[in-house]
């Protein structure tokens, strides 16, 4: 298991959790663009990503459903796990940035992909929406499909 302040490099892999609904069985890629939409602020949203999008380093935990940890127990199968590498989202422009998560480690930012970036223009993040969905549906990159293995976890 690597220290979640080490230096974030290339050749690592991040996980994101991902809500059911954002599983399609009748669409190509398998997994939703807007799996990777940050959160908006608005009345139902709980936390909308000001600093971008939330992933964990898989190396900096002992599990990969450690990322299921602040999720309620009978909650948990409605979440799957996909994951990206880091490699990819240099190549589509992107940055990673460690912040800290007492709850679970190896916690990153996309800043990017931040609420007031993507709200003030939405169109222009489809292609990388897409590319990430695309890579993230690749079926080694499937870590946990809660429509497969709902009772995981």
């Amino acid at each position: 298991m690597k220290p979640e302040t080490d230096p974030i490099t290339d050749d690592e892999w991040l996980l994101r959790r991902v809500r059911v609904e954002r599983f399609r069985t009748d669409k190509t890629p398998v997994i939703s663009p807007n799996a990777f939409e940050p959160r908006l602020p608005g009345p139902k949203v709980r936390d909308p990503d000001t600093e971008g999008i939330s992933l964990y380093r898989e190396d900096c935990l002992t599990s990969r459903e450690d990322i299921l940890a602040t999720v309620a127990e009978d909650k948990r199968r409605d979440f799957g796990i996909v994951r990206v590498p880091v490699a990819l989202l240099q190549a589509l422009n992107l940055t990673v940035e460690f912040r800290q998560d007492s709850r679970i480690p190896g916690h990153v930012v996309i800043p990017e992909l931040n609420a007031t970036a993507y709200a003030a223009g939405k169109a222009t993040f489809t292609p990388t929406l897409l590319r990430l969905a695309e890579v993230a549906s690749e079926d080694a990159n499937i870590v946990r499909h809660p429509l497969v293995n709902p009772d995981v976890g």
